[in-house]
């Protein structure tokens, strides 16, 4: 009986038995030390190229937590400007009032029904702009201790009705990406859309006479990313009185609960949603609000912030951040020092290098530097043992005697 060829053996192929050709380049002194003194070349001035664009955006921001405290006109306790030309700055000032917060019905209402109003704390900032700056003009705000990077809060949510297809309760509890205990779903659901930033910012107004400073309105457009944008569509509950709002929610609707004058947002063009249901990785985190696409004329103004957002129970703080955007984005130090950074270690390893190689040159291919635990003496070499050209042998330290 012939023997049988062995089973599972790989086929004869360089790339089963391992015979794919390889480039293993050898480190030599004569391409390690100029590819450090090149990197060092290139990542000096790119980065000091990046500092100083970097310094050419203007950037002011100024916390509003503690705005609801302040019965008088209070300075703004923690306040910062920073422009390559501007030195001082004149701190802002707010003071809160209670006002009633107006929802107009959505359009193609009844005539008779009546805007939703409900009682909310405005802060007034009088702020001074103390230069000019360059479009586009980005708002900002800024939480801090706020951790959207929990993996519990990060899964809490529901793709499926997201993308518009509606589900009951069983079926959004079922996937296990939202905690329903009620009866009625909730649209959207989860902790994300539930936790959403709800503070609203209006414009800048004008508060002096000068001829270029006049009301500035940030829009609320082109402030998401195009791929989040492809994420969402309009919700798909043919019956709006069979969902509610989430819990944070509810005081932005009659009785809180939707209906057809007051539906749900439609989340596809809701660029607000979208910012925020993107995560950020940090506690402390910046997130668009507007974008303003004219000059912001340095002067007097007034921003009005409706207080809806309560930050103070887990120990965070808000800040409301005004910048223009440079070549590489907003005001951010930290990659151009990287590069500075890396520059200067590799010259300086470069520098270090090459003086151990003038001092001490090592010759390439040197057997003298090539040792196996000993040289072999004639008594102990096996007689089968092959000698070299000089009738020493080297013997390794796997070798018995």
């Amino acid at each position: 009986m012939m023997d049988e060829p062995p089973k599972n053996r790989p086929p004869n192929t360089s790339f089963k038995q391992q015979r794919l050709k390889a480039w293993q380049p050898i480190l030599t002194a004569k391409s390690v030390l100029p590819t450090f003194f090149i990197l060092g070349i290139l990542f000096a001035p790119l980065g000091g190229l990046l500092l100083w664009r970097n310094g050419q955006v203007t950037e002011m921001s100024f916390e509003y937590t503690d705005c609801t405290d302040a019965l008088t006109w209070t300075e703004v306790p923690d306040v910062n400007f920073v422009h390559s030309s501007v030195v001082g700055l004149t701190k802002p000032t707010y003071m809160i009032s209670k006002v009633n917060q107006t929802v107009d019905p959505a359009p193609g209402s009844p005539a008779d029904i009546e805007p939703h109003k409900y009682e909310v704390q405005r802060c007034t900032v009088n702020l001074t702009i103390p230069a000019d700056f360059p479009p586009p003009v980005m708002m900002y705000y800024k939480l801090t201790n706020f951790f959207q990077n929990h993996r519990k809060y990060t899964k809490s949510l529901d793709y499926k009705q997201l993308n518009g297809v509606p589900a009951s309760v069983s079926e959004l509890n079922s996937r296990k990406g939202c905690n329903i205990t009620g009866d009625v779903p909730i649209y959207p659901c989860g902790l994300i859309a539930n936790s959403m930033f709800n503070d609203t910012i209006f414009g800048l107004a004008a508060r002096d006479s000068t001829p270029l400073v006049t009301d500035y309105i940030f829009q609320a457009n082109k402030i998401a990313s195009p791929a989040d944008k492809g994420k969402y569509a309009k919700y798909g509950y043919p019956d709006l009185s069979g969902i509610d709002p989430p819990p944070n929610w509810r005081r932005r609707y009659p009785n809180e609960k939707y209906s057809a004058a007051f539906p749900p947002p439609d989340i596809s063009t809701d660029e607000h949603f979208q910012v925020w249901m993107r995560t950020a990785g940090w506690s402390t985190f910046l997130k668009t609000y507007g974008r303003g696409t004219e000059v912001l004329p340095a002067g007097n103004y007034q921003l009005l912030i409706d207080m809806n957002f309560p930050i103070k129970t887990y120990g965070g703080k808000k800040y409301i951040v005004i910048s223009s955007v440079g070549a590489i984005g907003g005001r951010n130090s930290f990659l151009g020092i990287g590069y500075i950074v890396v520059a200067v270690i590799c010259a300086g390893l470069g520098v270090i290098f090459t003086a151990f190689h003038i001092a001490r040159p090592r010759i390439i291919g040197d057997h003298s530097k090539i040792s196996f635990g000993g040289e072999a003496t004639v008594h102990t070499r096996a007689p089968n043992r092959a000698d070299d050209a000089g009738g020493n042998r080297i013997r390794s330290r796997y070798e018995d005697d």
